[in-house]
């Protein structure tokens, strides 16, 4: 096993998680609207859609698809999700602004935590001199909401998406990752909750995976990415911890 250089982090269910969920808040919004519903209803609707996609885009991946992105093309899918919600739920008004509703009341500081086992972790990467840095899918206020949370100072870089103009699992957006770093991808290890982007982008440049299981926390709670693949098939992991003592990290 090669000796680990550089960590790669997901922000986003991995460091840190809306107290309110999206769901909640999904939910919340259309119960404003009139309409009853509960955010296990949500997440089961959105979930059913993209398990029907599942498929097809991991074959595209594996077909040599390269993934674009910007701060206004992550705007788009999260409208495309209102305006599912909205049409599922039978709302009446305007579909935009139901969907910036759902998404200012989720971006909201106050709703954001940090996992209890995130400052121990970069401080065991830090005392082994491991560079470690974001390697997130996200818009360009990215860096400042890191900021804002306590949590930029501790890092090395940031790679994100809207910023470099490629997503995950594109294998571009890890190759910037590991320039930043300094390492090669056998060096370097990568940790995240989505199986195409984290799991199988690393794998695709030969950088160690790992799938976080964020229990109650996770974007999926009712759903885990953890449950659908086995351990012989993507190294889990329950928290930081786990995955540092896989690496070596004392």
């Amino acid at each position: 096993m090669n000796p680990v250089k550089a960590v790669f982090f997901d922000v986003g269910w991995t460091l840190s998680y809306p107290q309110g969920s999206l769901w909640d808040i999904f939910a919340e919004v259309i119960r404003e609207g009139g309409v009853e519903t509960t955010s296990e209803e949500v997440e089961a609707t959105v979930h059913s859609v993209i398990a029907r996609h599942r498929e097809q885009a991991i074959s595209e991946f594996l077909d040599g698809a390269e993934y674009t992105d910007s701060d206004d093309e992550f705007e788009a899918l999260f409208l495309a999700m209102g305006h599912l919600m909205f049409k599922k739920s039978g709302l009446e008004g305007d579909p935009d602004a139901f969907s910036r509703d759902v998404l200012e009341r989720f971006w909201l500081l106050e709703n954001w935590a940090v996992y209890p086992d995130v400052i121990d972790a970069i401080e065991r990467l830090r005392a082994r001199q491991i560079r470690i840095g974001i390697l997130s899918n996200a818009t360009s206020a990215m860096v400042g909401f890191l900021e804002e949370i306590g949590l930029l100072k501790y890092f090395d870089f940031c790679v994100v998406s809207a910023i470099v103009g490629t997503k995950k699992p594109d294998r571009r957006i890890f190759e910037g990752a590991l320039e930043q770093a300094g390492v090669e991808a056998a060096n370097a290890a990568h940790v995240g909750d989505m199986y195409l982007e984290d799991i199988l982008g690393a794998r695709n440049v030969g950088v160690r995976p790992f799938l976080i299981d964020r229990g109650r926390n996770s974007l999926f709670p009712s759903f885990p990415e953890a449950a659908e693949h086995p351990p012989e098939e993507v190294e889990i992991v329950r928290g930081l911890d786990p995955m540092l003592d896989a690496l070596g990290v004392e």
